[in-house]
């Protein structure tokens, strides 16, 4: 159906024109159009038509939608579910309290623990510096932008202060939340490069050895402590020229000074073993379970102590063994997949190295360690030793424990499997969190910076332990990803002004289910749906 005007000529030559509401139809195998409806003379149709219309518009969604849109606006979309979530697990490990406590003894005319939650939730979902968080709060929804950004600085000033105080307290909390066993502590370092300028670090702030590779740049050391169920308890900040060895020292102190845990046994990787390391150990009566750096053994004992035969089965994919080797106790423990994984790796190499060896110099490979590894020289020429590759063979999907327990073998080997979590923590820490670049250009801030990252490695940690409880197949990121497209929209409907929830996608139900929260209502403009309690005074 479509409207058309019909025109009739006058007998004084003036003309009528008439609006008709017309259908096209074929009768008796002819198109012809006939009139629906007749609405008069087309200069009084105002009069008419805009009753028909409103009346007709009640049988027609889209008409209904069009005649509300003139009487709404779209306000504003803010983020909102990733708010909900990690405030209560915030208030799981008691840190509102803590701050709320801090308050009241320090009379703050404002709210430290809601600037420090702003800026732990910022390095969770939208890592940015302290100065671009003012601007990010006014795209959260239920977070105030603070107008004074010297107060997110005093903020780091407090938190850095209380930073013993803190990591005991979350520590005792970790421990009831999770009953986890406290006697086994992991440990690992890594370095965080710097960016900025000032002069006023140049204590903490180094040239050393970079496991990220800028060389040229400063940067500072982070060692972090965690249990094996991979909760992280505590962290310690060093030079950037500090070794290993000196930080290993001074954390493996902080454990039993700060936690005073009757039993400890250090757990790190090659990486971190030396001699020094060892008698470091040994000195303050802890026991130990650490990797060594199976390639520094001599060819015959490498062959004895690493070879299969005599190997005992753990698991369908993993077996092992025990070792007395110069009066030491080693275990050696062989992953199947972690063997194909290695070959196949290698074996990838090689295939590149030897299209490589057609068209590059010698020198263009020597420089890159990856095939220099395998080349040797030959009447000037490189070609590809395959002494080495069979040497490698031995390696592949093995590592070797040192310990001085009393645990069995097959202990031993599954308390290094709890390792892999600190790794897994760091690279969480650097990349996830993004931890560095720093940009603060005095000690006390670069400490509180890298707390507020260590804080929001720790909410990120509770996150995965209280979603794994109830769906140990999930994936952890999915589920946040689904949590960060929860968002709060403003319209004014009417001169009104209305708050809605969007719709849950994905499995982000099970991150309400986890942290043990109802799932919010659509219209949230009742003041207890929204978390008003992470509102920061300004």
């Amino acid at each position: 159906m479509f409207p058309r005007i019909k025109s009739f000529k006058n007998k004084d030559g003036s003309w009528r024109h008439y609006l008709f509401l017309v259908a096209t139809k074929r009768i008796a195998g002819r198109v012809r159009q006939v009139t629906v409806a007749n609405f008069g003379r087309l200069e009084e149709v105002d009069k008419i038509l805009p009753d028909v219309v409103e009346k007709l518009a009640k049988f027609s969604k889209t008409l209904r939608v069009i005649n509300l849109s003139k009487e709404m606006s779209n306000d504003w979309v803010k983020d909102y579910g990733i708010v909900l979530i990690f405030k209560k697990i915030w208030e799981i490990l008691g840190l509102d309290k803590y701050f709320a406590k801090a308050r009241q003894t320090k009379k703050n005319k404002f709210d430290i623990g809601g600037l420090v939650w702003a800026m732990v939730l910022n390095r969770i979902h939208e890592p940015s510096s302290e100065l671009s968080t003012q601007e990010w709060m006014k795209r959260v929804y239920g977070i105030k932008e603070v107008k004074d950004v010297t107060r997110l600085y005093r903020s780091l000033d407090f938190l850095i202060g209380h930073k013993e105080e803190m990591e005991r307290y979350l520590y005792a909390a970790g421990g009831d939340l999770f009953s986890q066993d406290l006697d086994m502590v992991l440990m690992d370092t890594t370095s965080v490069v710097y960016f900025g300028e000032g002069e006023k670090a140049d204590s903490l702030l180094d040239y050393g050895y970079s496991k990220e590779k800028r060389f040229d740049l400063k940067q500072v050391i982070v060692g972090v402590l965690m249990t094996k169920d991979g909760i992280p308890i505590g962290h310690e900040v060093y030079p950037g020229n500090t070794n290993d060895v000196t930080a290993f020292e001074h954390m493996i102190t902080e454990v039993k000074n700060k936690f005073k845990i009757r039993r400890v046994i250090i757990v790190c990787d090659r990486g971190m073993v030396s001699e020094k390391n060892i008698q470091a150990l040994e000195k303050q009566e802890y026991e130990y379970i650490i990797g060594m750096r199976m390639r520094q053994l001599a060819k015959d004992k490498a062959d004895k102590i690493l070879s299969k035969t005599d190997m005992k089965s753990l698991s369908s994919s993993l077996s092992g063994k025990e070792v007395e080797f110069e009066g030491r106790r080693l275990v050696v423990c062989f992953n199947q997949e972690e063997a194909i994984k290695d070959k196949s790796k290698r074996e990838e190499i090689i295939a590149r190295l030897k299209e490589k060896l057609k068209t590059q110099g010698l020198k263009s490979l020597l420089i890159h360690r990856e095939y220099s590894k395998y080349l040797k020289i030959k009447a000037e020429k490189p070609e590809i030793d395959e002494d080495v590759i069979k040497r490698e063979e031995l390696f592949d999907g093995k590592f070797v424990l040192q310990s001085n327990t009393k645990f069995k073998w097959q202990d031993i080997i599954l308390a290094y499997k709890g390792l892999w979590q600190i790794e897994a923590c760091f690279r969480a820490l650097k990349s996830e969190l993004e931890m560095g670049p720093i940009y603060h250009f005095t000690e006390r801030r670069i400490r509180a910076h890298i707390f507020i990252c260590f804080l929001a490695l720790i909410l990120k940690v509770v996150f995965q332990k209280e979603l794994l409880k109830i769906d140990k197949s999930v994936s952890v990121n999915k589920v946040l990803e689904d949590v960060k497209k929860i968002k709060a929209v403003q319209i004014t409907l009417k001169d009104m002004p209305i708050v809605l929830r969007t719709e849950l996608e994905g499995q982000a139900y099970k991150a309400f289910k986890a942290v043990g929260l109802k799932i919010p209502p659509r219209i949230l403009n009742n003041p207890t749906d929204t978390p008003e309690n992470v509102v920061v005074r300004l």
